[in-house]
């Protein structure tokens, strides 16, 4: 039998990636948004290239600001605005994000939430279709700024989380990595992903994403059964060597 989402991939087993995205309100300043707009362009270029990861590698996309449930928003991965979305996944060749626009709060729990729910579901489809996993699934949260409620105040509902997060990854089920630009709370970054939260200077999507693409690598070249600690060191190693890249950039151009 066959599930609501389309095999579209010859490959038998599969890598599931989810980006969790800050477009909030916040993501107006000094326009973080078109920042991560711009970073999410160059990288699709750079994911698209990879013919390993399009051969077994599929992408969803969630933002948390306005709109959505409960501000959680599955956004078209594909970028063709299609309504009702017959899947949240696409593979990665055919991976062109909208443009996303800042506004509202800043419901990152239940944006979280949302993704999960989505790589359970598509993890389901893909084993009736006799697919299994190449990889444990990875979730990414790209964010500026702290979780809130839906009337805008605090939310620390994120600690609940952070225990469920911890419960996935240590029966192999997800990898899930925090990163923070200007602004991101330290503290719920560390939360949420203790050996796997990343704060980085300035809005600098770029980076992050460099860092995530490196991330994928790593999980890829690590093996599907790696320790998630193994992976989250070298994941720390190669975000120190894009700092250091990057500051030598920054003092050499004096940008």
């Amino acid at each position: 039998m066959t599930g609501p989402f389309p095999d579209v991939q010859g490959a038998k087993s599969r890598l599931l990636i989810a980006l969790v995205v800050d477009n909030s309100s916040s993501m107006r300043e000094q326009d973080a948004i078109g920042e991560l707009n711009a970073a999410l362009a160059a990288w699709r270029d750079e994911v698209r290239a990879d013919a390993n990861l399009c051969r077994i590698g599929e992408i969803a996309l969630v933002s948390f600001g306005a709109g959505g449930e409960g501000g959680a928003t599955v956004v078209d991965p594909s970028g063709r605005g299609r309504d009702p979305l017959p899947s949240p996944f696409v593979p990665v060749g055919e991976f062109a994000p909208p443009t996303l626009v800042a506004s509202g709060y800043s419901p990152m729990v239940p944006a979280i939430q949302r993704a999960l729910a989505l790589v359970d579901r598509r993890r389901e489809e893909l084993a009736e279709q006799g697919i299994a996993m190449a990889y444990r699934p990875l979730v990414y949260l790209l964010t500026d700024g702290a979780p809130s409620d839906e009337d805008g105040r605090p939310s620390d509902r994120w600690r609940d989380l952070a225990q469920e997060l911890r419960r996935q990854e240590a029966e192999q089920r997800l990898l899930f990595f925090a990163f923070g630009v200007r602004g991101a709370d330290r503290q719920v970054l560390e939360g949420l992903a203790p050996q796997a939260n990343y704060l980085m200077e300035r809005n600098n999507f770029s980076l992050v994403l460099q860092a995530v693409r490196q991330s994928i690598d790593r999980v890829m070249s690590s093996g599907r059964n790696a320790p998630a600690e193994v992976v989250q060191a070298g994941v720390q190693d190669t975000v120190g060597e894009l700092r250091e890249l990057q500051d030598w950039f920054i003092r050499q151009t004096g940008l």
